[in-house]
């Protein structure tokens, strides 16, 4: 007997009859689908559909994204290829074949680098004559042969017929005996009809042992006799004449396949059309696919990003206005002669293409699928410490793929700067600077250092070295400068004044008009502004200023020291000074709320601002030298100046009379009162304004009260309800057997007068029966001798 073992290489026949058994079968009954494969059992079957077959599954080349997250993936959930086939979009078997492969490849090349080089990955895992693949579900199916063995043949027609019947065995016999049934039936009619047409009246036989469901009820139990309540089957009654039956069809709709007949229909109704009109359909549809091939590549192309400008318009400026600059002052320079000068300036007018630039690169970046394989065999060949060896070094290079997600961690190129100088490169030294090599354009003052070392990352022994440099080439270069010959000479042009009145005239008739006034307008505003300035620092500040009394100012000038010398003099000269500019402020300057002082008008000498800002200086001058001489502290200051004030009230209440002490409490009792006016109207005016605002909040607040007295209320009410029920509910409690068991006893009487009627009723019924019975036969009697007398 042969013996065949299940399993080897997949051959194309196998593909196809898994594909066709797979389209009929579906993707879950893998037992029926490898009963058409004699060599497949159902778990080979179902591998090679997922690991091979699939149309979803992607066969093309990994890419370097793809082994980028792999690698990470493989770091975060070691082993786990059924969880990271899904992330990558290949199946478990290809990720775990490419994992494998990059690390061979990592392996070979550190080989390679440090000369123990190997067979290489394809060399190793490459099968050798005897050797069975291991998994053969991944790999492509064997050509068949041109001579089949007999096993394969019957194979082959097996599944061809079991393919071929898309109903089944029973399917077919289901309809074969309901075609039979419906012959019979037809049979069966044509022969009573033209038994009927020949005046032979036939009936259906009556079955024995068989039900007439038209005339019979199945499974009828009679009901005893007596009244019962038909509530509940006339509610049930109304019920079913409200129902309306619903079509499955509406519910599901219309089928895929009535849809697609239909559209089939219509597309075969528009091919006809325009081939009566004479158009083309297959150019229409090839360029109308074309159009949507298209539309559809448009949609797809990515947007193109492009980095942020690295000048902006501003910086643009700037640099126009610099180069202007230069321009100027190397025309000047070559107006004036000097070759010192021109030394001294570079031309910075055009691009110096003497030398050919260098094209920028980005910095060489490692590979990171290099490096992660490396990392990965190393941690799978690490050891436990316990053994106490050294396992090797992790790479990172710029923090690796990370573990902060699922996808590897990418750090985006730096654009190249041509820009920026070699001094303020972006990219650190060792790892390539931002340009291959310096480029010296443009650069005619020797401004850029030729030293590549960064600031940050010399030492700060070296940045002292550096610097200490830097000095000595510039005393160096300054040594060098010519020595200055100090021959200047001035000419003043020479213009007549008849001539500059004229240019005067011409330029005031060129202006327009409405320029003009503009001038004038900034004049007048320049002037008010200037005239405000000068004004005294209370009116400027809006500080709270005394108000005149008939004789005030007098006695502020008689209290000063009547005392000779230069500084009583200076102290005369201030008060006096004060008392004007005191009576000044009061004609022009009142107090908001005042009426204006009914003084003469005063004149002030006008004064200068540079004169008015001169003294203001030297005023904070001799403050800021008595400060020095004299510190104090601003408390001490306050103190000293409450005592003042306290001292200057006691005089002025000493040397009131009476009739004045009179005469100022009413003037503090009409202050006092016109302040307590302002404060009620204003006070009225904030009441006001609140009542608009809040008006809302009172009538929300109100209705809350009033909602929580309701709640109140009827918490009230709800408690003393609780209360009474508690009370009814103990008293009832003790009560309530005995109800029960009268209730009770008046159920079972009620029961039993029930069980009597209706066995009297059952005798009733029984006996009027007997009557019909008798009354039947006597009435047949009858009509019997009644039969019998009219025969005789």
């Amino acid at each position: 007997m042969r013996i065949i073992i299940k399993g080897g290489v997949w051959k194309n026949t196998e593909d196809e009859i898994l594909k066709a058994a797979v389209m009929k079968y579906g993707k879950n009954q893998w037992a029926r689908i490898s009963s058409l494969l004699v060599r497949k059992t159902p778990s080979q079957c179902k591998a090679r559909w997922y690991e091979w077959l699939d149309p979803s599954i992607k066969k093309t080349e990994w890419s370097r994204e793809e082994d980028e997250k792999l690698l990470h993936l493989a770091k975060l959930m070691p082993t786990q290829w059924r969880t990271i086939a899904p992330l990558v979009g290949r199946t478990p078997a290809q990720c775990l074949e490419r994992y494998q492969r990059l690390l061979d490849e990592a392996e070979q090349q550190d080989q390679a680098e440090t000369g123990d080089a190997g067979p290489s990955a394809d060399d190793v895992r490459r099968l050798r004559p005897g050797e069975i693949d291991p998994d053969p579900e991944t790999k492509p199916a064997r050509p068949d042969p041109v001579d089949m063995d007999e096993d394969e043949k019957e194979m082959l027609s097996e599944a061809r017929a079991r393919l071929a019947n898309t109903q089944g065995k029973k399917a077919k016999r289901k309809a074969r005996e309901k075609q039979l049934e419906e012959a019979r039936r037809l049979t069966a009619l044509q022969k009573r009809r033209e038994l009927k047409a020949a005046g032979i009246v036939t009936h259906m036989k009556k079955k024995k042992k068989h039900m007439d469901y038209n005339a019979d009820i199945p499974f009828e139990k009679k009901a005893t006799p007596g009244f019962y309540d038909t509530i509940a089957e006339d509610m049930r009654e109304q019920r079913e004449k409200k129902f309306k039956p619903i079509d499955f069809r509406k519910l599901d709709g219309r089928k895929a396949a009535e849809i697609e007949e239909e559209e089939r229909r219509k597309d075969l109704k528009r091919q006809k059309m325009r081939t009566e009109k004479g158009e083309m359909p297959f150019v229409q549809a090839n360029a109308k696919a074309l159009e949507e091939q298209e539309r559809e590549r448009i949609a797809k192309r990515k947007k193109l990003v492009l980095p942020s400008p690295q000048i902006g318009e501003g910086e643009l400026e700037e640099l126009v206005k610099l180069g202007l600059a230069g321009e100027s002052a190397k025309d000047m320079v070559d107006v004036s002669e000097g070759a010192a000068s021109r030394a001294l300036l570079g031309s910075y007018s055009s691009v110096n293409t003497g030398m050919p630039a260098r094209t920028p690169r980005t910095p060489a970046a490692e590979n990171t699928i290099l490096m992660e394989a490396r990392n990965l065999r190393a941690m799978n060949s690490a050891q436990t410490p316990l053994l106490g060896e050294e396992n090797a070094e992790l790479q990172v290079a710029q923090g690796g793929t990370g573990y902060e997600g699922a996808t590897p961690r990418r750090l985006p190129a730096a654009t190249p700067n041509p820009l920026l100088t070699p001094l303020r490169g972006a990219t650190p030294r060792h790892a390539g600077g931002a340009t291959p090599a310096r480029t010296p354009f443009r650069d005619e003052m020797g401004i850029n250092d030729g030293d590549t070392t960064t600031m940050a990352e010399a030492t700060p022994r070296e940045e002292k070295q550096r610097l200490a440099e830097v000095r000595r080439r510039l005393a160096q270069d300054l040594s060098r400068l010519p020595a200055p010959k100090n021959d200047f000479e001035v000419l003043l042009p020479e213009q007549d004044e008849g001539k500059d009145t004229a240019s005067a005239d011409e330029t005031s008739a060129i202006l327009d008009a409405s320029e003009r006034e503009r001038r004038q307008r900034e004049a007048r505003l320049a002037e008010e502004q200037a005239r405000l300035l000068r004004r005294s620092q209370a009116v400027q500040r809006d500080l709270p200023r005394p108000v005149l009394r008939d004789g005030a100012l007098d006695a502020l000038t008689q209290d000063v020291t009547a005392e000779d010398g230069e500084l009583a003099e200076a102290e005369r000269l201030i008060a006096q000074e004060m008392a004007l500019l005191l009576r000044y402020d009061a004609v022009h300057h009142p107090q908001p709320g005042t009426k204006p002082s009914a003084e003469q008008d005063v004149a002030l000498e006008p004064l200068g601002d540079q004169l008015i800002a001169t003294a203001r200086q030297l005023v904070a001058d001799e403050l800021a030298q008595q400060q020095r001489q004299h510190p104090c502290d601003v408390d001490e200051i306050a103190e000293t100046w409450e005592k003042v004030q306290a001292e200057v009230r006691a005089e002025q209440a000493a040397s009131r009379t009476p009739a004045e002490a009179v005469k100022e409490e009413q003037r503090l009792f009409e202050k006092t009162k016109r302040a307590m006016i302002n404060e009620a109207s204003r006070a009225a005016k904030i009441e006001k304004k609140l009542g608009v605002t809040l008006g809302g909040y009172r009538a929300r607040s109100r209705g809350l009260g009033k909602q929580m007295t309701d709640a109140f209320v009827e918490l009230d009410d709800v408690s003393r309800e609780l209360s009474s029920f508690d009370a009814l509910r103990l008293s009832e409690t003790g009560i309530a057997a005995r109800r029960l068991e009268t209730l009770q006893a008046d159920v079972d009487a009620l029961m039993r007068r029930e069980s009597e009627l209706q066995q009297r009723y059952m005798a009733l019924s029984q006996e009027r029966d007997e009557c019909v019975r008798k009354a039947t036969l006597l009435q047949q009697h009858v009509q019997s001798r009644a039969a019998q007398t009219a025969a005789s």
